[in-house]
């Protein structure tokens, strides 16, 4: 075992603490903050770089304080529980300056979220066998195979809990065993947990494999229990090999088809319905956070056209259709295409449409003016070529980039920028994840012709 002590100096994207050898060479580690001196095990050596696993924390900062949940360093859930909140804030501003530096636009203060414990209104946990007793938990720090038990679990929503635990009893009073996914066998595979926070309704999906002689009366004990807690109780179930959660069919088994959130965003009031598999941001609270100054730097007004990419349920697209004159919203997953022209319903809103379809092939064919703004909310992995390509050749004035990962957002911008005459107006970052490295951005630009 090789054992270096490193001077950490900063934390960079996506959450790793840098470090200096003692000959000058750079080394990776997680768990350390700024200024401390700690002792790594190398775990690879290169010759630019080293990766090393913290073995001791020689000088601590001042800011470390012990983690919350029992479960941090083993549960791969949260990341940054080591560091008080105002650190945490600190550490993710530093990564966005530091990723969109090179636009030479002063990153705004991060906005932090409302809640930092107990925040998150959808948890999905993984069924596994614990010495031959049925359990359920999240994914080991590192590891896809292997999981940690839960509760406790400090970011979900304190509600979830006696949820999880009327659940495992039943599935362990049940007989049947966990899915085995190298065998591609056993019953139960996830429960997936939800929360509208406005509202109080809670939805929960109990997902299984196939199995012969087992029909909807089957959870009925189970249903019962619960039903005065759950709104809406699905059971879905899934045969195929994947580890994700997808659906071969979906059982109503009590309650209503969706619960109902509410976001209030400058006052004004919306509504939303949320599925078994809905998108909805995970965090309600900071969602109308970052929802505020997503319509306060648009500044839309009601001879805007605003093109909504990535549209997924069609939150942003409804929050901002009050701004501007006419909203369309384009989604590759017809499902959330589907919930967006409902939510649009619900909340009696008659100039916005959706299509399903691919960002990239809906692009290829738009002209220019058919739209003069534009709000873009892509997954992690950011946009590509096309879409850039799209934004030059059809030029809206304004653009609102919503990002979930700064680093993906700096390549993005740095093309647009390139290829269509754009310079950046504001940045901000929002937090909605709180103990983990994980950042929202929000980036306007404009035309400079």
């Amino acid at each position: 075992m090789k054992v270096m002590r490193i001077n950490i100096e900063k934390i960079v994207y996506p959450g790793k603490s840098l470090g200096r050898c003692e000959d000058g060479l750079a080394a990776f580690t997680e768990g350390a903050l700024p200024g401390e001196t700690v002792d790594i095990e190398v775990t690879r050596d290169k010759k630019t770089f080293r990766e090393g696993k913290l073995l001791n924390v020689i000088e601590p900062s001042a800011v470390r304080c012990a983690p919350e949940c029992p479960s941090f360093g083993h549960c791969g859930g949260c990341s940054l529980q080591y560091a008080d909140y105002a650190q945490q804030l600190e550490i993710k501003a530093a990564c966005v300056r530091e990723l969109l530096s090179q636009f030479g636009v002063p990153v705004e203060p991060i906005v932090a979220s409302p809640a930092v414990w107990g925040y998150r209104n959808k948890m999905e946990f993984s069924f596994f066998d614990e010495g031959g007793v049925v359990s359920l938990g999240l994914h080991r720090k590192g590891e896809f195979n292997r999981y940690f038990p839960v509760p406790p679990c400090h970011i979900a929503d304190p509600d979830f809990l006696p949820l999880i635990d009327a659940v495992v009893a039943f599935a362990r009073g049940s007989g049947l065993p966990c899915y085995d996914k190298k065998r591609h066998a056993g019953f139960y595979r996830h429960l997936v947990v939800r929360k509208a926070q406005r509202t109080g309704q809670m939805l929960v999906n109990l997902v299984t494999n196939r199995q012969e002689n087992t029909d909807v009366d089957y959870f009925a004990p189970l249903v019962q229990r619960l039903a005065s807690r759950v709104s809406s109780f699905f059971w879905t179930i899934n045969g195929s090999l994947s580890d994700a959660v997808v659906a071969d069919e979906v059982h109503l088994l009590s309650g209503k088809e969706h619960i109902e959130e509410h976001l209030v965003v400058e006052g004004r009031e919306y509504a939303f319905a949320i599925s078994p598999f809905s998108f909805f941001q995970t965090n309600t609270l900071a969602t109308e956070k970052l929802y505020e100054i997503v319509a306060q730097l648009f500044g839309g007004t009601k001879t805007d056209r605003l093109l909504d990419l990535y549209c997924g349920t069609g939150t942003i697209g409804i929050m901002l259709s009050s701004y501007v004159g006419s909203v369309a919203g384009v989604e590759q997953v017809p499902a959330a295409v589907e919930n967006a022209a409902n939510n649009s319903r619900l909340n009696g809103i008659a100039n916005i449409s959706f299509e399903a379809g691919s960002v990239e092939k809906w692009t290829k064919h738009r002209q220019p003016g058919d739209f003069n703004a534009l709000v873009l909310d892509p997954p992690r992995g950011g946009i590509s070529g096309k879409v850039v390509d799209f934004i030059a050749r059809t030029a809206p004035e304004k653009i609102v980039y919503v990002s979930c990962n700064p680093s993906t957002l700096a390549r993005d911008l740095k093309e647009i920028i390139e290829k269509g005459r754009y310079a950046i107006g504001r940045i901000m970052p929002v937090d909605m994840f709180p103990q983990t490295y994980h950042i929202e951005t929000v980036v306007t630009l404009t035309k400079t012709h």
